[in-house]
């Protein structure tokens, strides 16, 4: 809960970091536009009115001063009555509107001739480059401070122009004329449009946000979800090279589980056979009584082999078209004798059940290893939920247990083979990394959820099928005869040990008996043969390749070892380890068949 709120807080944060983000962006964008226009607005008033300056002194002085002034006017600085004129003539006729100041430079040396401002004749100019540009009939223009170079009065802002001055009857200009207009208009101008502007830029930035921010909200949302998608991408992609990582390193158990089993598989039926020749050849009843002790340890090996390869998903299945509802109530009665009374088994089946292809008898052990793992985890106390339903084109079985649960670093290791949590000496660790098996090797998948203290639930998934289940077929005689014949058998099997109990079985049956060690060997006997028995895997070559090479009326394979060839084979199959009976019976039933039994191998 708490990690719940604090992501809805983040979020949250974030959200709002980007609406703040949006709004100062907005904010900035328009600040700058705006005060970029104001600037342009201000300077183009300003040099609007530099232009209006420039245009009423060039005015006075062609109009006015070329008339009024005297060549003495220019030529030395004004005093006395002169002066009184000059000031009556620039105060009436010059000075308007806003005018503040003139002066009259003489050419020589630019020496301030007269200016209203009195303290300021006789002075030099302080800009030569700019009083000779002037003279050579340039106006200049410029915005300055009225007293920058002294003189009574306050200091202000002024417009500043500097026209040549020509009196009546000059060929060329003999002095400049300055006149200083006061800034004050042209900045109450400005203003003017200045805070009408700035009051439409404030209510146009208001504007846009009301307008944007249903546009900005989606789009942090959509943002969010472009997040959530990402991350759930990433979180998927490390779940999936986690299961690929974990697939591998299965399969690669796998594979070293099934190559030791099947080589295990072949000492366990000669360590099982020939404790049976000693067990029925044998007279004292304490020896025979080891030779049958043998006979159960090798029983038990085998067992253990079918899990391994159950693991290794190399065992030999006999699938079938069936309801896993009926395999659920069929094992029912065993399931709640085996984990106790103090666990309460509860069924949801789905009536409309589809149903799948695969080997009932490892469908049951599949169920029986899942119950048997609930049951340690809830201690014999809880219930177990076992739960069918359809999902698309998958049949969906779900085994749960409200037991202890496991942790991460348990689930991640619990298809394991000979991983387990029980003590020393208390089961093989092979329950669970069976049923894997046995569901892989039929199509499947299987996953589990689970959490301490939480309980587990494995989720098995099979392919559904549209196959109608085949007929029952009819049940075989309870037992055959397992006498021999006249018959000759070519056995072929790599592992010595093998192929001569085979040969040793099989001549006690009064069958004449060949063996090869290989299939080289193989080829170079000479045939015909009424029975080629041979091992599937073999260096060289397979059996099946093998049996299609040579004459062989008949063909019967022996391995414990699953293998692709076999499924379109046609041959009987014999799965190692089996006991002497077992494989009298199965050849003299082939002999006795008047047609080659058919036994698919899937």
């Amino acid at each position: 809960m708490r990690d719940t709120a604090r992501t809805y807080h983040l979020k949250m944060a974030h959200s709002t970091r980007l609406h703040l983000r949006f709004a100062a962006a907005t904010a900035a964008v328009i600040a700058t536009a705006g005060a970029a226009l104001l600037w342009y607005v201000q300077r183009q008033e300003v040099r609007q009115a530099e232009r209006t300056v420039a245009s009423h002194t060039e005015y006075a002085e062609e109009s006015i001063l070329r008339d009024e002034l005297r060549p003495s006017d220019l030529a030395r600085p004004v005093t006395g009555a002169r002066l009184k004129e000059l000031d009556a003539l620039f105060e009436d006729r010059v000075l308007v509107d806003g005018g503040l100041r003139v002066k009259l430079y003489r050419k020589p040396d630019g020496l301030v001739t007269y200016s209203n401002a009195h303290t300021l004749i006789g002075q030099p100019n302080d800009d030569v480059e700019e009083f000779s540009e002037v003279l050579n009939g340039a106006t200049v223009r410029d915005v300055s401070m009225l007293n920058h170079e002294g003189g009574p009065g306050k200091d202000v802002k002024a417009l500043e122009v500097y026209v040549p001055l020509q009196l009546r009857g000059q060929a060329r200009p003999g002095g400049v004329f300055e006149l200083y207009q006061a800034y004050a208009p042209v900045a109450s101008t400005i203003r003017s449009f200045t805070l009408p502007f700035a009051l439409l830029l404030l209510g146009a930035l208001v504007g846009l946000w009301i307008a944007l921010f249903p546009l900005v909200q989606r789009m942090v949302r959509a943002i969010d979800r472009d997040r959530a998608a990402r991350q759930t991408a990433e979180l998927a992609l490390e779940e999936t090279s986690e299961q690929l990582r974990q697939s591998q390193k299965m399969d690669a158990i796998g594979r070293l589980a099934g190559g030791v089993a099947h080589d295990f598989n072949n000492l366990l039926l000669a360590i099982s056979g020939y404790a049976d020749f000693l067990a029925t050849t044998l007279t004292d009843e304490r020896q025979r009584h080891y030779a049958e002790e043998i006979q159960s340890a090798g029983r038990r090996a085998a067992a253990l082999t079918q899990q391994l390869l159950a693991f290794s998903r190399r065992q030999v299945l006999q699938t079938r078209v069936l309801d896993l509802n009926e395999s659920v109530r069929e094992m029912e009665a065993m399931l709640r004798r085996l984990i106790g009374a103090g666990v309460n088994v509860e069924l949801d089946l789905d009536p409309h059940l589809r149903r799948v292809e695969a080997d009932p008898s490892q469908i049951a052990q599949m169920l029986l290893n899942l119950a048997l793992n609930a049951r340690d985890s809830m201690s014999g106390r809880g219930r177990l939920t076992i739960t069918t339903r359809n999902d698309d084109e998958e049949v969906v079985l779900t085994v749960a247990d409200d037991g202890r649960g496991m942790d991460e670093t348990t689930r991640a290791r619990v298809f394991e083979p000979f991983f387990t949590t029980k003590d020393v000496g208390q089961g093989t660790g092979l329950g669970l990394s069976t049923v894997y098996g046995i569901v892989t090797q039929s199509g499947g998948s299987i996953d589990v959820r689970s959490e301490p203290g939480a309980g587990a639930t494995f989720t098995v998934r099979l392919p559904a099928t549209v196959t109608e289940p085949a007929p029952a077929a009819a049940e075989p005689p309870s037992a055959v005869a397992a006498g021999g014949g006249p018959e000759h058998i070519l056995i072929v099997d790599d592992e010595k040990i093998v192929r001569e109990l085979l040969g040793q079985i099989l001549r006690e049956q009064g069958y004449r008996v060949t063996l090869a060690a290989s299939p080289r060997e193989a080829r170079s006997l000479e045939g015909p043969w009424d029975l080629l028995l041979t091992d599937v895997v073999m260096p060289e070559s397979d059996g099946v390749k093998l049996s299609k090479e040579l004459d062989a009326r008949r063909v019967m394979f022996i391995s414990g070892y699953d293998q692709e060839a076999l499924v379109d084979s046609e041959a009987s199959f014999l799965q190692k380890p089996f006991s002497r009976e077992e494989l009298a019976r199965a050849v003299r039933r082939l002999f006795d068949e008047e047609h080659t039994t058919v036994t698919p191998v899937a």
